[in-house]
């Protein structure tokens, strides 16, 4: 038989209170007679656990047992004013916040269009829909205890700056992190946006209980996110996945490829916009259009949507020959389309020497801010209950229903 493992007392403890607090996230309301049964705690351990997160506010009561003989008890869950988390997703196009407490329950979500001017107009754009939400929902600042932003290209660790990200101007010369931080009251921290949407659709969409997914986006950018082994990737540089500089589709040295890179210049959004007005296309205002056209017999729109296809699924068959992805999920305003995706299955199908199944995001445009949200959490939960002598992180909640208000 293998030795038990032992802790030094104050771990111990930790420990207890850890598996209370894994167990209300996760069978919340519950009675302390469950949570001494789910936790293999004593009574006593658990009254004393139970009194301390209500002395510190992380629990309250929400009623009594109903239905059965004798003695009713007393219920409990996470209060949602110990602690809050807010979930930004900065995109070329619109700019998304979301409030959770710190069960995970959203409690106000906002978007608008991104500033088009970009840079510190950019961050104070950010700041006052941050506050605005907060504010709404009658937060105070001190309960925001986590803050995470998905955002377009890499953070530059020294500069704090955002780089690699062309369509939105001016992050590159800003310490984004250090500005943002700021504005915001409290230290935020930046994830690349493809990272945090795959980490969205594992948490409450398409890619649920998968370790091994790869998601390609594709909208006004190209990215791609890879999930290896349960594990994100990231790289040396925080650069992985930076699909977009892929020599396919065009001449990677000339200019626009190197400021781009080659295959986000010819299947970004703009890039299908260019195709199609190059080959002769009438005037449009959005890659959208594009499409729409090609599903009203438009065989200019139709061309190039299939060499949009083309392009994305020599792409994909890259990714599989290299990572062996269990999943791929596409996303993104063009990645997403079914009708585009299927076109892209049935390439790859063709290109890749392995079956590899391919679905569509289900979160959709809210992919980013979702995982933005569930790193916030993670944050959050390991600064209250982290314990170095454990390498594993609590699990999330499982998905929750979004307020009645939203």
């Amino acid at each position: 038989m293998s030795t038990p493992l032992s802790f030094p007392p104050s771990v111990a403890r930790q420990l207890s209170r850890r598996s209370v607090f894994e167990a209300l996230l996760h069978r919340s309301p519950i009675s302390r007679a469950d949570l001494a049964k789910v936790t293999s705690l004593s009574k006593q351990t658990m009254s004393e656990v139970i009194d301390a997160f209500e002395q510190q506010g992380l629990v309250r009561p929400v009623g009594r047992t109903r239905g059965n003989v004798g003695r009713t008890a007393v219920l409990y869950e996470l209060s949602p004013d110990s602690g809050q988390v807010l979930g930004i997703d900065l995109g070329a196009q619109r700019l998304t916040v979301a409030l959770a407490d710190i069960a995970g329950r959203v409690l106000a979500e906002a978007d608008e269009p991104t500033d088009s001017r970009g840079g510190a107009w950019t961050l104070d754009q950010i700041a006052r829909l941050s506050d605005r939400l907060a504010r709404d929902n009658h937060t105070h600042p001190s309960r925001i205890r986590s803050i995470v932003m998905a955002t377009p290209g890499v953070v530059n660790p020294k500069s704090g700056a955002i780089e690699m990200a062309p369509n939105i101007t001016g992050l590159d010369h800003l310490n984004v992190v250090g500005l943002l931080g700021e504005k915001l009251g409290s230290p935020a921290v930046l994830e690349n946006d493809i990272n945090l949407a795959l980490l969205g659709e594992i948490w409450h969409g398409c890619a649920r209980n998968v370790d091994n997914v790869a998601f390609l986006a594709l909208g006004s950018g190209v990215g791609l996110g890879l999930y290896v082994n349960g594990r994100l990737v990231r790289g040396e540089n925080g650069a992985a996945g930076e699909i977009g500089y892929l020599p396919i589709g065009g001449d990677p040295l000339q200019a626009e490829s190197r400021l781009q890179g080659c295959l986000e210049y010819q299947i970004g959004a703009a890039g299908v916009v260019r195709r199609y007005r190059e080959a002769g296309g009438s005037e449009v205002g959005s890659e959208r259009q594009v499409f729409e056209r090609a599903q009203t017999g438009d065989p200019t729109a139709a061309t190039v949507v299939e060499e949009t296809a083309r392009l994305t699924a020599l792409a994909a068959a890259a990714v599989i020959a290299t990572v062996d992805p269990q999943l791929l999920v596409l996303g993104g305003s063009v990645g997403s389309r079914p009708d585009f995706a299927d076109k892209v299955a049935r390439l790859v199908l063709q290109l890749s020497a392995r079956s590899v199944e391919i679905r569509t995001s289900t979160l959709g445009r809210r992919a980013g801010v979702v995982g933005a949200l569930s790193v916030a959490l993670r944050r959050l939960h390991d600064e209250i209950f982290g314990v170095a002598e454990l390498t594993t992180a609590l699990p999330l909640p499982p998905p929750a229903q979004r307020s009645a208000s939203q």
